[in-house]
């Protein structure tokens, strides 16, 4: 039985975040030590684990310094994985839960079949450079860790955003999945071009993938955060693991979009993932959890 909400005050550390990802009162928990946090994250981890909890929580007065202690200090490597969305100036955290194998399976999969594919293209191992699940900061404060990230080879220095992201959910999580893709899509400067979510309903034996990117039509306008890019969901992929159908292929990943410079000897214009794989790789994936 999980144990009573941490006390969270009604108004002090509440910020946009919050209301964007809907975490309830429940979800979210007032930082004061380590322990604490780390009470707090297990019991949410299991309970999403049980399929009775939420993947996203709040952590509120919760500042960059301290995540950057918690890493120094190799106390990160004692919670429960996640992943996190910081807003320093509000001192609050839109903490993502990874529970486990699920989450683990779902990105190894997927990027033993993207750079798969990469490989029969003919494109040289270091034209993507896997930037993993490093935090990045935004403009206005903000940061955000993804689950997985490629940038081309070309982009150097540690300004330069990705331009290709992967985002991995579990449980009833797909609003705030899709609210992670227009983040990265409105604040990296158009520089992140292609957000893969991915969706695993292990209950239900569903994985769907969605791809997003910036709208072409109409012309960028401003959003209500501001941004000239308007998110779009372009694709819906979808593997049934009860009747092993795949719906919606193939996925596809517009190689001008991942890479500023297209070697002029690529076959292709894009990255097709087709039925054949994406069935395969379902079933691994499936039975690979049981």
């Amino acid at each position: 039985m999980l144990a009573t909400p941490s006390p969270t005050p009604s108004d002090e550390g509440f910020c946009n975040l919050i209301r964007t990802y809907h975490v309830s009162h429940q979800s979210r928990h007032e930082f004061t030590n380590f322990n604490n946090l780390k009470d707090f994250l297990e019991e949410r981890v299991a309970a999403l684990i049980n399929g009775n909890g939420p993947q996203y929580l709040a952590i509120l007065n919760f500042t960059e310094d301290d995540l950057l202690k918690l890493e120094s200090s190799g106390l990160r490597r004692e919670l429960p994985g996640f992943r996190v969305f910081l807003d320093e100036e509000n001192k609050t955290a839109i903490i993502k839960l990874m529970p486990g194998i699920p989450h683990e399976v779902a990105k190894v999969i997927f990027e033993e079949i993207f750079l798969g594919e990469r490989a029969r293209l003919g494109l040289p191992r270091n034209i993507f450079v896997p930037t993993g699940s490093g935090r990045y900061h935004f403009s206005d404060g903000l940061s955000k860790e993804p689950d997985a990230s490629y940038k081309p080879q070309t982009r150097k220095g540690p300004g330069r955003f990705p331009s290709f992201i992967v985002e991995i959910g579990v449980s009833q999580s797909w609003l705030q999945l899709r609210q992670d893709a227009r983040v990265w899509l409105q604040k990296t400067n158009g520089e992140t071009k292609v957000i893969l979510l991915i969706f695993l309903n292990i209950a239900a034996g569903t994985l769907i993938m969605e791809r997003w990117q910036h709208a072409t039509s109409p012309l960028p306008r401003k959003t209500r955060s501001g941004s000239l890019f308007v998110p779009e969901k372009v694709q819906l992929v979808t593997y049934d693991n009860n009747t092993q159908q795949v719906t919606g292929d193939p996925l596809i990943l517009p190689i001008n979009l991942l890479l500023d410079v297209v070697p002029s000897h690529v076959p292709s214009s894009e990255i097709s993932i087709g039925r054949r794989e994406l069935l395969s790789n379902g079933i691994d994936l499936f039975d690979g959890l049981q």
